[in-house]
């Protein structure tokens, strides 16, 4: 059995017309389909019937036969777990459960996954979360004002949202045993945008313990 790339629900399908006309009987043609996934989304691809058609979708994007031709709308009320559950993630797959949540944290950026995924799958879910989360932490980052302020009235919550990974309450106390504060996050992200909370505990545990920092 050949693995899908695309995983996800179909809401509707629709046969169009004949790829090519011929003389065959209707069954033996290909015919062009539109299906309508769960991101709400229309596809055209092709196949002899519609059981046909469906595998050729679940074959994926090949940009000729089967694409996307009507993106999804906009959608203002999207919430994460509305995405959660089109893209059929399972409440096993608590990774990327939690990434989506704290990642895709506002509805521009939901929208944005929606719009920005073709194929549907595991993997494809998880390159996309990941290339967006650096180039968030890269382009779009928390002001300094607002880190200070969340920070100032719940830190682990202001870390979890500055650094878009999840960080509990005994990942904050090695921060603050290690003097770290909101002072020294905003720093570390200057010097580098994508570094890990972990590696920011142990840039301050270095600098503690008088280690000079190689940034």
């Amino acid at each position: 059995m050949s693995k899908k790339a695309n995983k996800q629900a179909i809401i509707d399908i629709v046969r169009m017309k004949p790829v090519w006309e011929s003389e065959e009987a209707a069954e033996k043609e290909l015919q062009y389909y539109h299906i309508t996934d769960s991101l709400n989304r229309k596809w055209q691809t092709i196949g002899l019937n519609v059981s046909d058609a469906i595998q050729v979708f679940e074959h994926g994007n090949d940009d000729t036969w089967t694409r996307i031709i009507e993106p999804a709308p906009y959608n203002p009320n999207i919430s994460v777990n509305d995405l959660i559950s089109m893209l059929n993630i399972s409440p096993e797959a608590t990774g990327i459960r939690n990434d989506m949540q704290i990642i895709l944290n506002t509805v521009e950026r939901r929208n944005s996954f929606i719009s920005r995924i073709v194929n549907v799958n595991r993997e494809s879910r998880f390159l996309l979360l990941h290339q967006m989360k650096d180039e968030y932490l890269q382009h779009d980052q928390l002001t300094d004002e607002h880190f200070m302020q969340l920070y100032s009235v719940n830190p682990v919550e202001a870390l979890t949202m500055y650094f878009l990974q999840s960080i509990d309450i005994i990942a904050y106390w090695e921060w603050a045993n290690a003097n770290g504060t909101a002072e020294k996050a905003i720093q570390y992200k200057r010097d580098e945008p994508l570094l890990p909370f972990i590696q920011a505990i142990e840039r301050a545990e270095d600098e503690a313990r008088g280690i000079v920092s190689g940034f």
